[in-house]
């Protein structure tokens, strides 16, 4: 059994939420109340069986929307809510063993997903990793496995759980609501999901798993919904001494929604992100 445990918290995968047509899950949307109270029922339930378990500590990182989403007196209170300091995950090195995700979503373009996106739902279109499309999950499990932390357990939508199986391999996962679409889903009987939550996760902590680093160099390409942020974006990193470059496109000439980098270790990794 692992003894140091992070927490990794989004809002759109809980259960009970598939937010409003052609916006996100803002402060000012309608069902953020309602994600960031199930997220918080959802963090309890697997707080209290890893600490019944015999894990010694869970961290919580809320990372939905620049964070403060979930009110601490909703939490456990033996649950240590983390104000992130430095590139991504950092904090996470040499404090914690594992790493489990609660309420994270498809990524962007995935048919069915709810609230599907990458990092932005307002700029982003995709990323691809040496060729392959990736979202937060891959994202933030890779940058966890630099440090050394094996990623775990994935509560969150059917469709987005198939997609962090296959971002790591191993992962055991606790589907929170069948997808229908943006903005419609099939929602789980609540006691039958956190009961679900309180037995596997545990299951998940005491797994023998290794970390998976990426291997460098590899080519990082992200795709804008919009030319001029796309353009802002290549400038950051040719700034950074990364070399940035449009595509070329046979119609086009080159696609100028689109920046192909070069990425030779984690640093510039993170500043792709």
């Amino acid at each position: 059994m692992k003894k140091r445990v992070l927490f990794l918290c989004d809002l759109e995968g809980v259960n009970h939420v598939v937010g409003e047509p052609y916006r996100g899950l803002g402060r000012s949307s309608a069902e953020w109340e309602t994600a960031r109270r199930e997220a918080a029922r959802e963090l309890n339930a697997a707080a209290g069986a890893l600490f019944a378990a015999g894990v010694e500590a869970v961290g919580l990182w809320d990372n939905h929307g620049g964070g403060n989403n979930i009110e601490r007196g909703d939490l456990d209170p033996r649950i240590g809510v983390i104000d992130p300091e430095g590139p991504r995950l950092g904090f996470a090195a040499g404090r914690f063993d594992v790493l489990c995700f609660f309420g994270y979503h498809a990524m962007e373009g995935t048919l069915g997903g709810v609230l599907a996106h990458t990092m932005s739902s307002a700029s982003v279109q995709y990323y691809k990793l040496n060729g392959r499309y990736v979202g937060e999950v891959d994202m933030d499990a890779a940058i966890a496995a630099s440090h050394g932390i094996p990623s775990c357990f994935y509560a969150g939508g059917d469709v987005a759980c198939l997609q962090a199986e296959r971002a790591v391999p191993g992962i055991t996962t606790v589907v929170t609501k069948k997808e229908l679409s943006r903005n419609e889903a099939v929602f789980r009987e609540e006691e039958a999901l956190l009961a679900e939550i309180r037995e596997k996760i545990v299951e998940a902590v005491r797994k023998d798993l290794i970390p998976h680093p990426l291997g460098f160099p590899c080519v990082m390409e992200k795709s804008f919904k919009r030319v001029e942020d796309a353009a802002i974006y290549r400038e950051r990193l040719l700034s950074a001494g990364l070399k940035a470059e449009y595509p070329k496109d046979e119609i086009l000439g080159y696609d100028a929604h689109t920046v192909r980098t070069g990425i030779p270790d984690m640093d510039a990794f993170i500043l792709s992100i």
